[in-house]
């Protein structure tokens, strides 16, 4: 995941300020039951904190409680835990949809068709976005029709496949919204080949290099800036803290912020 590795890149920068702290990073696929026993190891090699991306809401909270046990904090980045004591260090996702929809709120004609590509089921963040985004534009504009909302599960090839069945299926939308930039780019790539760009509005979520070269080309209409930099520098921030001593603190938002033509010169680096 581009966004995933960008904060971690971000998070070796940051840490570069402190020659005391030593990083051991791990990787779990995706796969839940090998995060538990990565933390378990920390666990047993005593480590002062523990940072984790959890891969699973629910499925985590074993893995922050036997931290919590052993005394270790646990600062939980980008996504939060069904329980156990942590710090969250990240965005609110039900705000990167709710400026999703504001934005299409705003900008469809009326009585306008759309499409929505979900994240991966079951994951918080993907519920939270569609959930913002409802409540943003749909239940604001009763005029808007939602044509289809599939999961192309945050993934760049599946966005493509799934756009081009909807190409197939619907004769005219006015906008697809995706619930991270990778669907988005997918969905731009199949109507480009279809030669059904022309009118149709995309919107994503990350901020990716790629997004905003296509804002800039006028072929995307929206991201939504979720600042991988900012959160690995107020994770490193929360540990530094931990270090002196400092209580841990509940949560440290990084709030997310909406990109389209009219400011993407701002973060393109």
């Amino acid at each position: 995941d581009v966004f995933t590795m960008s904060r971690k890149n971000a998070f070796i920068e940051a840490v570069k300020a402190d020659p005391d702290v030593e990083v051991r990073f791990t990787d779990a696929n995706l796969d839940i039951s090998k995060q538990l026993d990565q933390i378990d190891n920390f666990v047993t090699q005593k480590v002062n904190a523990i940072l984790v991306v959890p891969v699973d809401f629910e499925g985590i909270v074993p893995g922050i409680e036997k931290a919590n046990a052993a005394g270790i904090p646990v600062i939980a980045l980008g996504i939060k835990a069904a329980g156990g004591e942590y710090t969250f260090v990240g965005s609110n996702d039900y705000d990167a949809g709710k400026l999703q929809g504001e934005f299409m709120k705003e900008k469809l004609p009326k009585d306008a068709k759309v499409v929505y590509l979900q994240g991966t089921p079951g994951l918080t963040h993907s519920k939270q976005r569609l959930d913002g985004f409802t409540d943003a534009c749909l239940k604001e504009r009763s005029d808007v029709t939602v044509l289809a909302s599939l999961s192309a599960n945050y993934d760049r090839a599946e966005g493509m496949k799934v756009t081009e069945d909807w190409i197939q299926s619907f004769p005219q939308f006015d906008a697809i919204i995706a619930a991270n930039d990778q669907m988005a780019l997918g969905a731009l790539e199949a109507l480009k080949t279809a030669g059904r760009l022309q009118g149709v509005m995309i919107s994503g979520v990350d901020g990716t290099a790629d997004a905003l070269a296509a804002i800039k080309a006028g072929e995307m209409s929206q991201s939504i800036f979720q600042n991988a930099k900012g959160q690995a520098e107020v994770a490193f921030e929360v540990i530094e803290g931990l270090k002196a001593g400092q209580p841990a603190p509940k949560e440290k938002i990084v709030a997310f912020e909406s990109i389209t033509a009219d400011n993407v010169d701002k973060y393109l680096k």
